[in-house]
């Protein structure tokens, strides 16, 4: 039989209308207080939008100090300004038990069970194993990645796209205006964020260097514009790609690829930047690229043709070639990538597997955990 847990030992507590950590403290004085009163030993104490107060961790630290939370379980969820800013480092020896967990946009595996669409899931070596088993799922996958192509992994844009069969302006303005409220909490400017953006998006899927940003988009100098880049990294909205020889040695002074990690935020920044959406081609290959790049060391290479997406699992390398046209298969070995896939609507063949196939075998994870220092 499972143990019955007093409700009053769970406190919630929206942090979002407080001013700093002192008014946080105050606020946590009289839960202590709530608890003591009613003989509560162990508390579930979930604070939310804890970025908003000011120095918000100066209150958890003294409080963590006191042994105030000694028997509790503490949840703290905030902004993606709290890895970028380094908040989540300042605990060190007090953490207990606990973890940093990233929550990220909905995985399309995960997504195809919202519409009641179960295939066997597993890691890339039982998929490219098993994937011909689900064929029988190919158009109805097929529709639900044209659907995410348009929603992403977000629950709002899902929620309208299920209510209204679009996203709504709202849902787009609400994202974009977090993400401005981000950027303007670590002071940086605006201005270079969105022609970042900008250039970001005209040259999905095309590798382009740092040096492009800043001439051809005006993002300053090139020392700004890896700045940008690295700010776009710091809030988990874009995964740059590096580019490997056939061995696998990485070439760091090479181009590279940059892809946002999820469909809705293109069209949320296209919305915001007025720039065209990329060609659903492109979207579904940063689509692949950032579901591999959750579990796997992901590149790509142009060494004897170019190869979309490289992973290095030990060993081992394997190459994927996302095409959405027409397809010819062709078996080929370069350097130490044994075996080379195709990606396609819906061929399939010995090393051609439907991409709505893959993404829905594959099972990723949505939240990660972040190593910091402890």
């Amino acid at each position: 039989m499972k143990e019955k847990i007093n409700p009053k030992s769970i406190f919630y507590f929206s942090c979002d209308k407080l001013a700093d950590y002192k008014e946080l403290d105050d606020v946590l004085e009289e839960y202590i207080k709530f608890r003591k009163a009613n003989n509560i030993s162990s508390s579930f104490i979930f604070l939310d939008e804890i970025t908003y107060p000011k120095e918000w961790y100066r209150a958890l630290k003294s409080r963590i100090d006191k042994g105030d939370f000694r028997n509790d379980v503490l949840v703290v969820t905030g902004s993606l300004s709290m890895s970028a800013k380094r908040e989540i480092e300042t605990f060190p020896g007090r953490r207990g038990k606990g973890k940093n967990l990233l929550m990220l946009p909905l995985p399309f595996s995960k997504y195809i069970e919202l519409f009641n669409v179960k295939v066997q899931k597993g890691d890339l070596s039982f998929v490219l194993s098993n994937y011909m088993r689900n064929i029988q799922f190919l158009h109805e996958l097929n529709e639900l990645l044209e659907k995410y192509l348009i929603t992403g992994g977000f629950p709002n844009a899902i929620r309208d796209y299920i209510k209204y069969g679009k996203v709504s302006e709202e849902t787009i303005s609400d994202f974009i205006s977090s993400i401005v409220s981000e950027v303007n909490k670590l002071k940086r400017s605006e201005t270079f964020f969105k022609l970042t953006i900008k250039g970001i998006i005209e040259r999905t899927s095309s590798d382009f260097s740092y040096h492009t940003l800043s001439r051809s988009f005006g993002v300053g100098t090139v020392k700004t514009a890896i700045s940008y880049v690295e700010l776009l990294e710091k809030l988990y909205l874009l995964k740059v790609l590096e580019q490997v020889d056939l061995q696998g040695n990485v070439l760091t002074r090479k181009e590279k690829k940059f892809y946002f990690i999820d469909p809705f935020i293109y069209r949320a920044f296209a919305f915001w930047t007025l720039t065209n959406l990329p060609e659903e081609s492109r979207l579904v290959e940063s689509i692949v690229i950032s579901h591999l790049s959750r579990i796997y060391d992901t590149f790509y290479t142009k060494a004897k043709g170019e190869i979309d997406a490289v992973i290095k699992s030990g060993e081992e390398m394997l190459g994927f070639e996302v095409k959405f046209g027409n397809v010819k298969a062709e078996k080929k070995i370069l350097g130490r990538m044994k075996k080379i896939y195709i990606l396609s609507k819906d061929k399939v063949e010995d090393n051609v597997v439907p991409v709505s196939i893959l993404l829905g075998m594959l099972d990723i994870p949505q939240a990660i955990e972040l190593k910091v220092l402890v």
